[in-house]
């Protein structure tokens, strides 16, 4: 009881804060944007509002936005993961406004304002960037100019997932408890009605196949179909998730705010494992799979390596002093992982240990 208490306390606490940030009303939101590889730089945030460049081969920070001289640009906190493409880097901010940056400079090439603050990241497909807001919309922008590629499309309630796009869709959750499915080109709705949960739904879909699986605040994992928004499974846990899904060889992992990580088969959602992973505190980062190793944090700042076929433990859980939040980032069979210290560690797969990057 103590267990499914402290984590119902960490979700809680969790939507408070985001609430209460979008309404104003707390002065110093943090953020746990994930790590993103372009070419061979790094962008993490490795300081509240600021997003950095980090150069693979020094480890040295090449830029960082805003700049020191850039006193007219407050982003307050980074949530969303950023997302690069074509030479350039869009990322929104807890202020509402969402940015295209140089990628060599991080200067600067436009910015749109939304009408409340932005937690989740954004998708980039086709010549168009796509962003959901706290004030309930969808946003389609040109990438190359900001320009608004069709009127906002607006959900019933926050957007905090990041869009998936595929084939000419978009899909995106909402705290409405909603998952929606819309033609990329012009934002009109392509299911007859949208999925609907028994409880909202922050985390984002992972998208494998004809199936999308998210996780919301009903404690459920849902596999939906992505051609109709019917479900073809459901899956019950003890506590909220929060946590993005992975689907890897045919399975689903996903982490729950009652400190377990599960495995279920994709196509039935039956569980792969004797008994689920049992970690030492609420999961909300998504697994990765590196080097035939299951990477799992928690937010106490716990990093487990895993056997993905049996949820065993291949080395002792290491602790990297600092909470996890921010799903990894997997570069060559390489883990990195941004903490709420704003350090941003690699996770050695092999040996069970980690080592600071940056700053």
């Amino acid at each position: 009881m103590r267990v499914r208490s402290a984590a119902l306390l960490l979700g809680l606490s969790l939507l408070g804060l985001l609430l209460l940030s979008a309404c104003g009303s707390i002065a110093a939101p943090q953020g746990w944007a994930a790590p993103v590889a372009v070419d061979n730089t790094i962008l993490a945030s490795l300081q509240r509002g600021k997003l950095s460049a980090i150069d693979q081969q020094t480890n040295q920070q090449t830029w960082q936005f805003p700049s020191k001289d850039a006193k007219n640009i407050d982003l307050k906190a980074i949530y969303g993961t950023p997302v690069a493409g074509d030479g350039r880097v869009y990322v929104g901010g807890f202020d509402g406004t969402f940015y295209a940056l140089d990628l060599a400079t991080g200067e600067v090439l436009w910015e749109q304002k939304t009408g409340a603050a932005i937690v989740g990241g954004a998708a980039l497909a086709d010549g168009t960037v796509y962003v959901g807001s706290s004030d309930n919309k969808l946003y389609a922008f040109d990438a190359a100019s900001g320009a608004s590629r069709w009127p906002a499309f607006e959900a019933q309630g926050n957007i905090w997932s990041t869009p998936v796009v595929d084939q000419g869709t978009v899909y995106v959750t909402s705290m409405d408890k909603r998952l929606y499915a819309l033609d990329a080109a012009t934002g009109q709705p392509k299911w007859a009605k949208p999925f609907e949960a028994d409880g909202a739904i922050p985390s984002t879909p992972a998208l494998d196949g004809d199936r999308l699986y998210v996780g919301a605040l009903d404690n459920r994992l849902y596999a939906v179909d992505k051609a109709t928004g019917e479900v073809a499974w459901s899956f019950k846990t003890d506590n909220w998730i929060w946590c993005d899904a992975l689907v890897a060889d045919g399975v689903v992992y996903v982490g729950g705010l009652d400190r377990h990580v599960y495995a279920l088969d994709a196509a039935t959602g039956e569980t792969r494992w004797a008994r689920p992973f049992p970690a030492k505190a609420p999961v909300r980062a998504r697994p990765a799979v590196a080097g035939g190793v299951l990477v799992v944090a928690d937010q106490d700042g716990q990093v487990y390596g895993l056997d993905p076929a049996t949820g065993q433990e291949r080395w002792p859980s290491i602790a990297v002093g600092s909470g996890l939040l921010a799903n990894p980032l997997l570069v060559n069979n390489q883990v990195f992982l941004s903490a709420r210290n704003w350090n941003l560690l690699r996770v050695d797969v092999q040996a069970g240990s980690f080592s600071q990057v940056a700053p």
